[in-house]
């Protein structure tokens, strides 16, 4: 049974022109079951929605969670210049920040 998340991940496919399952799993290095599990709202690693959210350039919070726009920066903490991440403390938004850098340069 598909999910709302899986809605969005083929919603996000379509608006970026990525037709077929085989095209998203060779781009993400994952097999296009996993795409396909995905799509039906199947389970997936926090590295593999990264890398979903960065190749079809939407929010994570919108892919993940249905919340805020599709596009990426369509949050409104972010279009209004405040800090992304505002309810966590600054100790853990430095260390979010280390983390996601060290994952980006991984990739």
């Amino acid at each position: 049974m598909p999910t709302d998340r899986g809605r969005r991940i083929r919603t996000a496919m379509v608006r970026r022109g990525v037709g077929k399952h085989c095209v998203l799993a060779a781009a993400l290095g994952v097999t296009e079951g996993a795409v396909s599990r995905w799509c039906q709202g199947g389970p997936m690693s926090l590295a593999n929605a990264i890398a979903l959210c960065e190749y079809l350039e939407v929010s994570a919070d919108w892919l993940l969670l249905g919340r805020g726009g599709m596009d990426v920066g369509a949050r409104r903490g972010i279009a209004s210049g405040s800090p992304p991440l505002p309810a966590l403390r600054e100790s853990t938004r430095r260390h979010l920040s280390l983390l996601l850098r060290e994952l980006d340069s991984r990739g």
